[in-house]
């Protein structure tokens, strides 16, 4: 169940990404309302997981002994820590 929840996250946000990229070189093919709205949402994502890269960083190091990567944790937040977490 974990995993569906995390692979789930990760098609979410990979649409996410993909629609505030697209948004951003205004090619999006939805309306201007609602670009605003997935700009938003993707700039809301990109601050709490930069938060949680920086409360989870010392956890990470402990437990696994490696660095926890900055671009992975802001592309997929708990979708690319938790899994190591519950692997330990």
């Amino acid at each position: 169940m974990l995993n569906f929840v995390i692979y789930s996250l990760k098609a979410l946000l990979t649409g996410l990404w993909a629609l505030a990229i697209i948004a951003v070189l205004s090619l999006s093919p939805l309306p201007t309302d609602y670009q605003f709205y997935a700009l938003t949402s993707a700039g809301v994502a990109l601050l709490v997981h930069f938060i949680k890269f920086f409360t989870t960083k010392a956890k990470f190091k402990k437990q696994r002994g490696l660095a926890m990567n900055f671009v992975q944790t802001m592309l997929w937040g708990f979708g690319y820590w938790l899994p190591t977490f519950k692997a330990v």
